[in-house]
């Protein structure tokens, strides 16, 4: 504001005298600088920021938002016109006036953690809900941003409780059971979820689950030599009711059984063979040398005591570990007798299972006191398949080809499999 004071005078020729005091400006804040730099800014009389910071990097954070202490804020004015007539107008008041800003904390944001897993949905079916949660890290302050939800749920299993059960795709078709004289393939679809509530699912044997064909009708030839690729466990029976000529008999058949099998370990068969009794031994491991098998069948000696046919399974089981990742597994018992304890023929159903898990289980009977109703629940499906029913051990040189036939699945006339062995040995 300007204000002009006129002061007549008497002076020569009644001349005017006309005094005009300092005028100013309106007050223009500044930001507010943190006082250190400010300090340092005002030894090298610079008062604003924005000139501050054309001077380089070491005044790149001179200003204080908040902060206890607070920072320096200049106010400045301009002049608007000097003060004429100086012995009489007054003179400019100041131009820059110093204050203390932003005392005050500054705010802190909440600053929230990583979610953590989900939970487990609290129901199985009908819709349920899970949850997750994720930690504060930071709470706020001083009007800070607020924090998030650290809570999240959603909804699950909206399906209905009573939902029928899922089954897998059709499995391949599984290899025929028998080279010839009939056999049978299937193919069967396994539970993938079991059914809820009152959801139905089929039956393992139903339609809607397994499919059977027959294969391999042709009749047997006489004299024939397994020439399938697998491995092949064979136990054969050393216990007391045996007697001495039915034991020479299956161990006779059993020589007479190697010498029709092609045995490799690259295409053929590898063979193994145990005996049983009271104690489990085994004769051979799964092997391709067919003199060691003959030499180790040869020189075994009959036990003549209980019968074991639980430690049976069990044995073969681990001479599987022998086998190739490449030949499916067969395991085949020759016996003539029952267990002889009921607890011995439930460890027998216990040894069998565990088996059925690693190869296909056959069993070959020798007595009619042993008949396949008594031995089908411990082979493999199906059942009628893995059976075969000799009414003597004195008869089983006489039922080596059916035997052969019986376990292989791949088979070559003798003479036409001896004519390709001595061409390929030339």
């Amino acid at each position: 504001k300007q204000e002009v004071i006129t002061i007549e005078s008497k002076q020569s020729g009644n001349a005017r005298l006309v005094i005009n005091d300092c005028s100013v400006g309106d007050w223009q804040p500044g930001e507010c600088m943190d006082s250190q730099v400010a300090r340092m800014l005002e030894q090298r009389g610079i008062y604003d920021a924005s000139q501050a910071q054309k001077l380089g990097a070491q005044y790149k954070n001179l200003l204080h938002p908040c902060g206890v202490g607070g920072g320096v804020q200049w106010f400045l004015r301009d002049k608007v016109s000097p003060p004429q007539t100086p012995t009489h107008g007054a003179d400019c008041p100041p131009l820059r006036l110093k204050t203390n800003c932003n005392d005050f904390e500054c705010p802190i944001d909440c600053k929230l953690g990583d979610w953590e897993g989900w939970s487990a949905c609290s129901k199985s079916c009908d819709g349920g809900l899970k949850r997750r949660v994720r930690p504060v890290v930071t709470y706020p302050q001083w009007d800070g941003d607020e924090c998030d939800d650290t809570k999240d749920e959603e909804t699950c299993n909206a399906l209905s409780c009573d939902r029928p059960c899922l089954l897998t795709r059709w499995s391949r078709w599984r290899q025929c059971t028998r080279a010839c004289e009939g056999g049978i393939r299937w193919r069967s679809r396994q539970i993938r979820r079991k059914a809820s509530g009152d959801g139905k699912c089929p039956r393992t044997f139903s339609k809607a689950r397994y499919q059977r064909q027959s294969c391999n009708n042709s009749p047997c030839p006489m004299d024939v030599v397994c020439v399938a690729k697998m491995d092949l466990v064979i136990g054969i029976d050393a216990s007391g009711s045996m007697g001495t000529y039915g034991w020479k008999a299956q161990r006779q058949a059993l020589l007479n059984l190697i010498n029709r099998m092609q045995l490799s370990r690259t295409s053929g068969i590898l063979l193994g063979a145990l005996k049983f009794a009271y104690r489990v031994t085994i004769l051979a491991q799964l092997t391709d040398d067919k003199k060691a098998l003959i030499k180790a069948v040869t020189d075994t000696k009959f036990d003549a005591w209980t019968t074991n046919i639980g430690g049976a399974f069990r044995v073969m089981k681990t001479m599987l570990q022998f086998g190739r990742r490449d030949a499916p597994s067969v395991c085949m018992l020759w016996t003539d007798g029952r267990p002889s304890r009921p607890s011995s023929r439930y460890d027998a159903a216990l040894g069998a299972r565990d088996l059925r898990s690693s190869c296909r289980v056959m069993v070959v009977t020798m007595r009619p006191a042993v008949p396949k109703s008594y031995v089908a629940p411990w082979v493999s499906h199906p059942k009628a398949q893995n059976v075969m029913v000799v009414r003597d051990p004195r008869d089983m040189t006489k039922k080596v080809m059916q035997v052969n036939t019986f376990v292989c699945g791949k088979i070559q006339r003798f003479l036409d499999w001896t004519s390709t062995t001595t061409k390929a040995a030339r």
